[in-house]
């Protein structure tokens, strides 16, 4: 079967259209008609025109109050049938549960993309930390553990490309020069996993482990996050083991669903 061809000014129309849908976040839900226009660098008018036509087919709503837009039915739809229908998340969810429930603390998986740690699914457990993570939420990868151990495991060319993005000081005890750097990733690598130390949010611990595909590449993070209170030098062994075997689990289910 044959498509028919696409020119280049709906081309341009979807490519926009699609950059539009990828600028609502959990950060940032919502978005004005100037703000959309702003963020893809067209006039109104295009705005206007692109916003309508995701409205009729239910891929954004807009508030009658606020006149602001968000993301719609359609695409919420959408991102149920991925998390559900997506491999890593499918075998991921009993995992993260059971490790919630066994750590006391939340659970995460996270990916790496646009050079950010984007969080699939977190799992909260009896004691949740707020403000630190849930599912969408991109955080830098140089101060999560999440982020730490997946890039510790990339190419140099990758790893020199996050450094080149800047290392970003968020607390006192944030790497922010690249020798050191380079140093905890090489530290990352030998011990196979990553603890992140009051590096992104004062008073927050997390543990990260590598989760592999079939091939031994390092495609994500199993990870919990909670107060130094609860992971410190005492609890660390205890809980380094049990995200271990979580983030183990995980890989062997991927590698043997592929088999």
């Amino acid at each position: 079967m044959r498509y028919p061809s696409i020119n280049k000014e709906s081309r341009s129309s979807l490519r926009n259209a699609l950059q539009l849908l990828n600028l609502f976040t959990m950060d940032e839900p919502e978005l004005s008609l100037s703000q959309i226009a702003d963020k893809l660098q067209v006039g109104i008018s295009t705005a206007h025109r692109l916003t309508y036509t995701l409205i009729v087919e239910g891929f954004l709503t807009k508030d009658s109050q606020s006149k602001k837009f968000r993301l719609g039915a359609s695409i919420l739809g959408m991102g149920n049938t991925i998390i559900t229908q997506n491999q890593l998340c499918r075998i991921s969810i009993p995992v993260l549960e059971n490790l919630a429930i066994n750590t006391g603390e939340s659970a995460h998986i996270a990916i790496l993309k646009d050079y950010q740690a984007i969080y699939l699914i977190r799992m909260d457990s009896k004691h949740p930390v707020h403000l630190l993570s849930h599912a969408g939420k991109q955080n830098p990868i140089h101060c999560t553990s999440s982020g730490q151990v997946i890039l510790a495991f990339q190419s140099e060319t990758m790893i020199e490309q996050v450094i080149a993005c800047g290392l970003q000081q968020y607390t006192a005890n944030t790497i922010t020069t690249a020798d050191k750097f380079k140093q905890l990733l090489l530290k990352i690598q030998s011990q196979g996993y990553s603890i992140s130390e009051e590096e992104l949010h004062e008073g927050v611990s997390s543990i990260a482990v590598p989760v592999k595909d079939i091939s031994g590449h390092v495609i994500a993070s199993i990870s919990i996050a909670g107060p130094i209170s609860r992971i410190n030098q005492d609890t660390l062994p205890r809980l380094v083991k049990i995200v271990k075997q979580a983030a183990d689990k995980v890989s062997e289910q991927l590698i043997f669903s592929k088999r």
